[in-house]
Order: C-alpha cells, then structure tokens, then sequence
C-alpha cells in the first residue's frame, strides 16, 4: 500500500484522479490512511464510474455504499454478485435500486454479473439508463414487469451467458427506438420468434451479435433482412437452422451492412466467413 508520503505535495485534483483508476475494493481502506484521504474519498468524481466488478458484493455492504457515496455525478455502475454460492447474499435488492434511482438519477450504465435478479423489479432503475449489460444473470419474466416505456434512451443493450433469456423477455422492453447495440451470447432459448421480436421492437438497431442462438435460422434472417434496414453489423455462430438462402437473404437486402460474420458448422465446411471489415464501423 501506498503511504501518503509520496502524495504530499500533489493537489488534491492529482490525487482524485489517481484513485479513480481504483475499484471500490481498493478504493475505501484507503479512508483510513490519512485524515486528507479521508477527505477526498467522498469526491464526486471518484464516485462517477463505480466498479464493484470483480470482487462480489453483499446485499448490506452494497446498501451502505450506495447511501453514503453515490451522487447524482454517479454515470456507471458495475455489480458483481455471487448467486451460485447458496451461503452469499444476493447483491441487488429492491431497496437498493430505489436508494440508487434517488441518489443517482443520471445513472447511463448499468452492469450486473453473477446474480439471480429473481425477485428483483428492474423498473426501479433510473430512466437515464442508455447502456445496460447482464452476465451470468438469472432474469426472471416478473422482474420485468413495468418495463414498457421506462427504457427509452437504452443505446446499447448485452446478455452473456443469460441461458434463460427469450423472447418473452425481450419483449418486456417494449419498442426502444434509440437502441443502436444488442448483443446475445450463450442464450440457447433465443429462436426464430425472439429474432422477430428483436427486429420489429428495436428497428433502429446497428450491430447485433447473436452467438450461441442454436434454434435460429431461416426465418431470422428473414426478419432481420425485412425489418432492420439500418444494421451495420451482424454476428451469427451456431445457428443450426441456418442455410445458404438464409445468409443471402442478409447479403441481398441489408444495404448498409458492412460486416458480416457467419460461423456454423453446416455452412462454408464449418469455418467461419466474414463479408466487409470491422474497421469500417
């Protein structure tokens, strides 16, 4: 651990900016260093992005932070639970999220991983929100609910190894017009009607990656060929109901696609085949 010798003729501004590349872990012992770091700890700007991740969290050590350092500077937060563990605590509650709306009202990004959101009501959220990522969540249909309508600055939206995500689930959403990014990975349940789903609610969509999505296909591609004039990027691996028609479905009617990626193993002897470049987004 640094000592507070070496900081001692730096500004006060030069030391903030320092701890900000420190996660909330590292960050809070550092309160008891110094009367001076004591002081600074609290700053605002040390409490814009908020990064828990990777170190689990419980329930009342996260409560406690909340009320006593988040802001309305407050931008980013990154939760990590541990809902697998059955002697840990879960890391969000309801309480948490409505303590959060008030305290950060500006919220823009939302991270959670690790955590079962089961009896979790996600409208709690700030209306801020424009970018938001679950990982290894279990998201139940009820934790949904009241969604419609709440997100409609969401930009950016990602679902990594979500195993119990589909098409119901995207629908709580509702139509989110600035939705630019979505991202599904290791979702098995996303099938022809989540895609349809994906492409009439969020139209404006830019780049979609759909990995790990086995019961897709055909009739996906058609939807995202009729409904998503706008996409840029597209991503597809293990699609087992992919065919040759279904990827020139994309190549013919997607005019503004400039890269496209299609790996499953009935397609190209199965290698991947990449059509345009990412260095054009």
């Amino acid at each position: 651990m640094l000592g507070p010798a070496g900081f001692d003729e730096l500004p006060d501004n030069i030391i903030v900016e320092i701890f900000q590349y420190f996660n909330v872990k590292e960050l809070l012992p550092l309160t008891s260093v110094c009367k001076r770091w004591q002081r600074l700890i609290p700053d605002q700007w040390l409490w814009k992005k908020v990064k828990f991740s990777p170190t689990p969290i419980k329930k009342v050590r996260l409560r406690k932070i909340v009320r006593q350092y988040f802001t309305h500077s407050t931008e980013l937060v990154d939760i990590c639970g541990k809902w697998r563990n059955k002697n840990a605590a879960y890391a969000i509650s309801n309480n948490i999220l409505n303590i959060m709306n008030r305290k950060s009202p500006n919220l823009i990004t939302f991270k959670i991983e690790n955590e079962n959101l089961h009896d979790v009501k996600l409208n709690l959220l700030p209306s801020s929100l424009q970018h938001i990522t679950f990982t290894s969540c279990e998201i139940s249909l009820p934790s949904l609910d009241d969604c419609i309508g709440k997100f409609k600055e969401l930009v950016t939206m990602i679902f990594r190894r979500c195993p119990c995500l589909n098409d119901k689930h995207l629908s709580k959403f509702g139509k989110l017009d600035k939705l630019e990014r979505l991202e599904i990975y290791g979702s098995y349940r996303i099938d022809d009607d989540a895609v349809r789903i994906i492409s009439q609610n969020f139209p404006n969509l830019k780049y979609l990656v759909l990995v790990g999505c086995a019961f897709c296909g055909d009739q996906a591609t058609k939807s995202i060929a009729e409904n998503l004039s706008k996409l840029e990027a597209l991503e597809i691996e293990e699609w087992t109901g992919l065919s040759e028609n279904g990827v020139n479905q994309i190549l013919g009617n997607c005019k503004n696609m400039k890269f496209f990626s299609v790996l499953c193993h009935q397609l190209n002897h199965g290698n991947i085949s990449i059509h345009g470049s990412r260095v054009l987004l």
